[in-house]
């Protein structure tokens, strides 16, 4: 998937005004329109794709960002657009602000896996407050444009045939932690990873009789852990710790998270990620 060709620049838009949500929608689906792989989607036929989708739930993520988007069968490929909004609309978003920037995203029906690695990725280049500061401040489509594609590009993993891999295993005790490493995992293309729910000490010694009058302690609550296990080949290893510190900081200076990276004697099978 070639992000360049996803988001042409006729699907970039700068000061755009639109009075509330449907009408940004409607524009958004204007320059979806525009894109090659639309060729045979109409522009109302992306507009009701839109819609339908926001009715499960908006789609504006918070921090000033919406990214609605839409599968349909007459899409030949994916198309993203791209535009901001400089007062703002109301687009009932999670934290309640305004809606400044808007992603767009349509594909094909069939296309689930590459869809949802879009998704992700627009949404970790829209959460991060530099990249929404560059696009906030374009002052053409095409810096704008240039931005996003700086921004969405630093994380990848090499597609290998054979190679040796290496067991990476984390404990993340915080769920916001958790749930923006699986959609790192997925924009990146990490195959088969397995997630196990677990418990920290305290809970189980608050069970244990000579622990009693230290229940006050022990049995308060906790967010509950995750393990996650996942075969990285050997030479994405320290990229894939790398992007993951991008999330969580660096780890040696971080408490509620944890990276243990073991050899494998030997590796048959695979897991798909979805």
């Amino acid at each position: 998937m070639k992000i360049e060709s996803i988001l042409d620049i006729s699907g970039c838009k700068l000061k755009m005004t639109a009075g509330n949500r449907n009408q940004a929608m409607e524009m958004m689906a204007g320059l979806l329109a525009e894109n090659p792989a639309a060729a045979n989607t109409s522009r109302q036929a992306l507009l009701e794709g839109m819609l339908q989708r926001e009715e499960l739930g908006t789609t504006a993520v918070g921090n000033g960002v919406a990214v609605p988007h839409c599968r349909l069968d007459e899409m030949k490929g994916f198309a993203l657009a791209l535009s901001v909004c400089g007062k703002g609309v109301n687009w009932n978003s999670l934290d309640g602000r305004s809606v400044h920037i808007i992603a767009a995203i349509a594909g094909p029906s069939d296309a689930t896996e590459e869809h949802l690695r879009l998704l992700a990725g627009t949404a970790r280049v829209l959460g991060n407050g530099r990249a929404r500061y560059e696009l906030l401040n374009s002052e053409t489509e095409f810096a704008m444009r240039e931005a996003f594609l700086y921004h969405l590009s630093p994380v990848t993993a090499s597609q290998k045939k054979k190679c040796r891999k290496k067991l990476l295993i984390m404990v993340l005790q915080e769920e916001k932690t958790y749930n923006d490493v699986m959609e790192l995992f997925l924009e990146m293309g990490v195959e088969g990873a397995v997630t196990v729910s677990s418990e920290m000490m305290g809970p189980m010694l608050s069970n244990v009789p000579i622990f009693a009058d230290f229940m006050d302690v022990l049995g308060r609550s906790r967010p509950e852990p995750r393990l996650v296990l996942v075969l990285v080949p050997e030479s994405d290893i320290d990229g894939t710790v790398s992007a993951v510190e991008g999330i969580t900081g660096d780890l040696d200076n971080h408490r509620g998270a944890c990276i243990i990276v073991l050899d494998t004697l030997s590796v048959r099978g695979s897991l798909e990620t979805l």
